[in-house]
C-alpha cells in the first residue's frame, strides 16, 4: 500500500444480493472485486436474502458479506437495518457508506452526518422501480448525498429534473467490462462453442441475456422472433436468464410455434462461454440504465439490436457499432434483425467497432480508478 494513501472502509447497501443475477448486481461485483484489497475494507449490506442460485463471485476481494432481509423500507425490519447501520457509522467504523437501489437509497439519505461519514448514491437505473412514495420521499432526501453517481448521463439528467438532485454533485462514470474475461472466439472456438450448445453453423443464433422481468420485454423480443424467422428460417433464439416471466415466455413462444426455435438456459455463470457463438444479441428493454448485457456481447464481437431507451445510446451507436430500434416495436425490431441476419458482412463490421468502442471507452480498470478517485475525494473532504 502506497504510505500516503490511508486505508478507507466503505459500507456498500443494496436492495438485492450481488451474488445473484442482474446487471446491477454484476456491476458491484466488477467493483468490488477490483478495489485494491491494501487500500479498502469493504462490507456489503444486502437487503435481501442469500440467493437461491450463485451466478458470481468475488474471488480475492477483501470483502464481508451481510444479509439484512427488509420488506417494506419504512416497517420494522427497515426499521432494524437502518439503526443497525447507524450504530456503526456513529461508532466510526466507515469513511464512505454507497447505497444501491430504493431501499438502501432511503436509509443512507437518513444517515446522520457523523464526523467524516460521506454518502453516495449509486443510481443503476431510470427509476422504473420507484413507488410515488419512494420518488417523493428521494425528492426530500436527494440533497443529503455527498455525491450520486450513475453510469449515463441520461439518468442523471433525470433525477435533476425530477427529483430535485443537485447537479453539482452528480457525477457519470460508465460501466466497465472485464475485456479478457469477455472476448471474440476465434473460428474453431467459436464452432465448438455452438456445438456445445446444440447449434449448427448454418443457424442464425440471436441471443439475449436478461432477467424475465417487465421491463426487459421478452414478449416483443419473442414476437419480433416470430416475425423475422419466416424470411430466416434459420434464425434460432437463445435466451439466458430466470426471473417470473419465465412461465408466460415458455407459453408465448409454445403459441407462436416456435418450440424448435427457442431455447431457455436459464440463469447461467458462464456467459462468457456462450456469447461468443452468437450472430447477433438482442434486448428489447422498455428502459434501460447502461446495460451489461450490452457491453458483454459488443465485448464478445457480436453485432447488437437493441431498444432506444436509457443509456442504450451511450453504447450503441446506430449503424456504427450496433442497431437501436423504438421500444415496444416488434416490427421495426424484426426487421432490423432480419437484415443483420441476411447481411453477414455487416454484422461483422458492427461487431468488430463495437469491440473497439469497449476496449477504448468501457474497461474496468477506467471504471475502479474513477470510483477510487471518488471514493479519495470525499474521504479527503474534497
Amino acid at each position: 500500500m502506497d504510505p500516503a494513501r490511508r486505508r478507507l472502509r466503505l459500507l456498500v447497501m443494496t436492495d438485492t444480493a450481488i451474488l445473484g443475477p442482474g446487471g446491477s448486481e454484476r456491476f458491484l461485483r466488477n467493483l468490488l472485486g477490483r478495489l485494491p484489497r491494501a487500500d479498502y475494507a469493504v462490507d456489503v449490506l444486502q437487503l435481501s436474502p442469500p440467493p437461491a442460485r450463485r451466478v458470481g463471485e468475488l474471488d480475492g476481494a477483501a470483502v464481508t458479506l451481510l444479509h439484512r432481509p427488509v420488506d417494506a423500507v419504512y416497517g420494522p425490519r427497515g426499521l432494524s437495518a437502518y439503526a443497525f447501520v447507524r450504530r456503526r457509522v456513529a461508532r466510526g467504523d466507515y469513511d464512505i457508506v454507497q447505497s444501491q437501489h430504493e431501499k438502501s437509497d432511503l436509509l443512507c439519505s437518513l444517515l446522520p452526518r457523523t464526523a467524516g461519514v460521506r454518502r453516495v448514491s449509486n443510481r443503476r437505473d431510470m427509476g422504473f422501480n420507484k413507488s410515488a412514495r419512494v420518488r417523493a420521499l428521494l425528492r426530500r432526501t436527494n440533497a443529503r448525498f455527498d455525491r450520486i453517481v450513475a453510469p449515463s448521463r441520461c439518468i442523471l439528467d433525470a433525477l435533476i429534473v425530477e427529483e430535485n438532485a443537485l447537479a453539482d454533485r452528480c457525477v457519470a462514470i460508465p460501466n466497465g467490462v472485464d475485456t479478457e474475461r469477455f472476448r471474440p472466439a476465434d473460428a474453431a472456438a467459436r464452432a465448438r462453442l455452438r456445438a456445445d450448445l446444440g447449434f449448427a453453423d448454418g443457424d442464425c443464433l440471436i441471443g439475449c441475456v436478461a432477467s424475465f422481468t417487465p421491463v426487459k420485454r421478452h414478449d416483443i423480443l419473442v414476437d419480433a422472433f416470430a416475425r423475422m424467422r419466416r424470411a430466416c428460417p434459420a434464425a434460432r433464439l437463445l435466451l439466458v436468464g430466470e426471473g417470473p416471466l419465465r412461465a408466460a415466455i415458455e407459453a408465448r413462444i409454445a403459441a407462436a410455434g416456435l418450440g424448435d426455435g427457442v431455447r431457455l438456459l436459464g440463469p447461467r455463470a458462464d456467459v462468457e462461454a456462450i456469447l461468443p457463438a452468437l450472430d447477433l444479441f438482442a434486448l428489447a428493454s422498455s428502459t434501460e440504465g447502461l446495460s451489461n448485457a450490452i457491453l458483454e456481447a459488443q465485448a464478445c464481437g457480436v453485432a447488437v439490436v437493441a431498444t432506444a431507451v436509457g443509456g442504450n445510446g451511450d453504447i450503441v451507436a446506430p449503424g456504427v457499432s450496433g442497431l437501436l430500434v423504438p421500444a415496444g416495436d416488434a416490427d421495426a425490431l424484426a426487421a432490423a434483425l432480419a437484415g443483420l441476419a441476411r447481411d453477414p458482412a455487416r454484422r461483422a463490421a458492427l461487431a468488430a467497432a463495437a469491440r473497439r468502442q469497449v476496449e477504448q471507452t468501457h474497461s474496468l480498470a477506467a471504471m475502479t480508478a474513477a470510483y477510487d478517485t471518488l471514493y479519495r475525494e470525499l474521504a479527503d473532504g474534497r
